[in-house]
């Protein structure tokens, strides 16, 4: 940890930019700390806010590419071998795919923002082959929204934002919750849609 704190106050913008795009590649990289980070640098390096944030979601919509190009071009050849490996998984497999051919853009949006969800979603949106239009439309929206919340924290409390990722840590599982039931709530309405017309 301390040595990407390190890595980018050394080496400023440009440093961010790299961790940025390599933890949206899939990566596990925390950008729980390099967001905020970047936040706290623009106050100290004089940069304006909005050009922080900018770069950050260039970055995340680079990274986000890479990871959507692998699963694009050879996820289903590993999902497949899962399956012919693991036969029970099957069906949890391909009910997954179906769900997210269904509801890929909601999944990708909201998906930014979730815990340990939002940088592997692009990895499906490429499997699935969603296309490469609404994924980066719905792409830049979750990652500037999230992009922007973390820098934002790291700007405005300079001084305190390890304080910050201390409350985030403990409350990212109410955001993870949160976000479950807001899917699920999506998924609900959509499936009684269907059934009212059918009668």
């Amino acid at each position: 940890m301390e040595w990407i704190i390190d890595f980018i106050t050394q080496y400023g913008l440009i440093a961010m930019f790299l961790f940025i795009a390599l933890e949206y590649a899939c990566l596990p990289l925390p950008s729980e700390v390099v967001l905020p980070l970047s936040g706290a640098m623009a106050v100290s390096s004089g940069r304006p806010l909005v050009l922080v944030i900018i770069i950050s979601v260039v970055a995340g919509l680079l990274g986000s590419m890479i990871c959507y190009s692998i699963g694009y071009s050879g996820g289903n050849a590993v999902l497949d071998k899962i399956m012919n490996d693991y036969p029970k998984s099957r069906k949890g497999i391909e009910s997954t795919r179906r769900f997210y051919r269904q509801y890929a853009t909601i999944s990708v949006g909201i998906g930014r923002v979730i815990p340990l969800f939002r940088t592997y979603i692009s990895f499906m949106a490429g499997i699935t082959k969603q296309n490469l239009s609404t994924f980066l439309l719905a792409s830049s929206l979750g990652i500037l929204v999230w992009n922007s919340l973390l820098i934002a924290l790291g700007y405005w409390l300079a001084e305190r934002w390890t304080d910050v990722m201390g409350y985030y840590d403990q409350g990212k599982w109410f955001i993870l919750g949160g976000a479950v039931v807001v899917i699920a709530f999506v998924v609900l309405k959509k499936l009684r849609q269907r059934k009212v017309g059918k009668l």
